[in-house]
């Protein structure tokens, strides 16, 4: 059995904002985030889409050095019980609330690649 690999993004724009993409296997029928890299066989892959509302489950603040400017991580929870961790968007001197909604946000690694980030958003629920 030769793997496959997996060419599809993890990250999906639409309509109602951005999604993340789970994917799942007979094989291995929990929900997997970052999804599988790779089928096995001619293995057929579900892909489930997180958000593009989460809850912020925890997150932290990372200082690198003093040239380096501070940044964010969190783990958020998506329904159907994916949780996800990544960059948490957050303004100066603001401390979002553990269990507050986030948005899925795109957002732009150093290299100029394309990725998604998390950003605490209000009035809205997942």
């Amino acid at each position: 059995m030769r793997p496959t690999p997996r060419t599809d993004s993890h990250i999906r724009a639409t309509e109602g904002g951005l999604l993340l993409v789970a994917t799942r296997t007979a094989r291995q029928p929990q929900l997997q985030f970052p999804p599988a890299q790779f089928a096995h066989g001619d293995e057929t892959v579900e892909e489930v889409p997180l958000g593009p509302l989460g809850r912020l489950y925890t997150y932290t603040v990372v200082h690198p050095g003093k040239d380096a400017k501070p940044y964010a991580l969190a783990m958020v929870d998506f329904e159907p019980g994916v949780r996800a961790f990544g960059r948490l968007v957050i303004g100066d001197g603001q401390s979002p609330h553990i269990d507050s909604t986030v948005r899925v946000v795109p957002f732009e690694l150093p290299d100029g690649s394309a990725d998604y980030a998390f950003e605490a958003v209000t009035g809205e629920a997942p």
